[in-house]
């Protein structure tokens, strides 16, 4: 392998790890919440566990909605979009998800009836000035919940309030290897591709 080859690879692979999105995930019971940065934008998605039970998210009035989750810098300008169709953000002043899990600062609703329940669920979180981090959505409301949601059980039919309060020791926190951006994968594969092709002519 030429000097310049090995240089390429090696700048490439540098790029790849500069430019790794950023996740986390938690899980509640049978349903799991990932939080990734992206660019200064966080995308989350809650969906079941693997393997577990099939669980959906339901709720869309008074003190009975589907999630709920606080941004550190609430009043920096937050806006929410991409929602998963079935689910819409409740508005500014509704804080309350239900469940005796406390007020959100920002609360989802889903389908009414938990005979409609559903997931996934993804959306987008924006903030006038950008995030930096994941974290910045492990902000936790006055009752220590950070993530709060409204379920349905559809193989059992049990239906309740969960929450993710890390000060509780409830649900757990589990790293996830970073995910490469597509623009640093097309990097990484132009340095491959040039890497065998060094090495191609020089057999």
């Amino acid at each position: 392998m030429t000097k310049t080859a090995t240089a390429i690879l090696t700048l490439s692979l540098l790029l790849v790890g500069t430019h790794a999105a950023q996740a986390g995930t938690i899980t509640i019971g049978e349903i799991m919440i990932t939080t990734t940065l992206v660019g200064d934008a966080i995308n989350v998605d809650v969906a079941n566990v693997p393997g577990g039970d099939d669980f959906g998210l339901f709720g869309d009035s008074g003190g009975n909605r589907a999630f709920g989750f606080n941004v550190v810098d609430p009043d920096d300008t937050v806006s929410i979009s991409n929602l998963t169709a079935g689910f819409t953000y409740a508005g500014p002043g509704v804080t309350d998800l239900g469940g005796g899990l406390g007020d959100f600062e920002f609360v989802i609703n889903g389908p009414h009836s938990a005979s409609d329940a559903t997931l996934p669920l993804h959306f987008t979180v924006t903030r006038g000035g950008g995030f930096a981090s994941d974290s910045d959505l492990f902000e936790s409301n006055a009752l220590g919940n950070v993530f709060g949601a409204h379920v349905h059980d559809l193989d059992g039919g049990h239906a309740g309030f969960v929450a993710y309060a890390p000060d509780a020791g409830e649900g757990s926190n589990t790293p996830v290897p970073t995910v490469p951006e597509p623009g640093s994968l097309v990097l990484l594969g132009s340095g491959l591709a040039l890497v065998a092709r060094r090495v191609r002519n020089r057999r």
